[in-house]
């Protein structure tokens, strides 16, 4: 009871802040779920829930004037990262990676805060946005944070809220039905899962929703500080959590 307990509130809050936010289904979800579930029932379980979050705020989503190209360079950058990102997962201390990661947003996040502006990044084009996207798949292959430096990026661009969600959105939901292909041809996802699969529809649908619609009831400033919470909250567990496991492993 305790057990489907944790992973029911876990889903929904995760469904209801990626609805929300465009992003961060992993984050809330896993901390939850890594108390519950293995981490080879886990993995598939956040790709699978993440996406179909995506399918139902995409549905929700109003139009918005923005120049698709500005969003499919983040997506063809991205999709050429991951397999890179898979590779070096089998060379790299993923726990030193996920230590580096996590000292970062925890710098950074308080200095984007107190907004400062950035002209210099603000004029960078389609080059720099393609190699925000290629670092975006590789930390998607390496762990599954396809999200943060583009969320950290597109803010530094210093873009409106709406623009900033549509290109997480779609971002993240092209690198993760990518790595959905890649679990299928792997053979990562059992029909064990298939079972989880369906419980996870019947409870994120409606949060998901709920997430998509508060979105736009808030304001610029609101957004802001709510990625930067969540972004400040990864990095604390990515740090905390690599520390831990480098420790064990010394």
């Amino acid at each position: 009871m305790e057990i489907g307990f944790i992973f029911i509130i876990g889903a929904c809050l995760a469904a209801f802040v990626q609805g929300l936010t465009g992003f961060a289904f992993a984050l809330i979800a896993m901390s939850f779920w890594v108390w519950v579930l293995p981490p080879q029932i886990s993995a598939p379980l956040v790709v699978f829930a993440s996406l179909w979050c995506h399918i139902i705020s995409l549905s929700k989503e109003q139009p918005i004037i923005l120049k698709r190209s500005l969003v499919y360079v983040y997506i063809v950058a991205g999709l050429i990262g991951v397999p890179l990102g898979t590779f070096l997962l089998n060379i790299i201390n993923a726990e030193l990676f996920k230590l580096i990661l996590g000292v970062f947003l925890i710098v950074w996040c308080p200095v984007m805060y107190v907004a400062p502006q950035f002209k210099s990044i603000q004029q960078l084009g389609l080059k720099a946005d393609a190699s925000i996207g290629f670092i975006g798949g590789i930390l998607g292959g390496l762990g599954g944070f396809c999200g943060a430096v583009p969320s950290a990026w597109v803010m530094l661009k210093n873009l409106p809220k709406q623009h900033q969600r549509y290109i997480l959105r779609h971002f993240n939901f092209a690198i993760q039905l990518f790595t959905i292909a890649v679990y299928l041809w792997q053979g990562t996802i059992s029909t064990e899962l298939l079972k989880y699969f369906g419980i996870l529809i019947l409870i994120i649908s409606i949060p998901a929703i709920l997430g998509a619609q508060l979105f736009y009831k808030i304001s610029e400033r609101q957004f802001k500080q709510i990625v930067l919470s969540l972004l400040f909250a990864s990095g604390c567990i990515l740090f905390i959590s690599s520390i831990h496991q480098l420790k064990v492993s010394f």
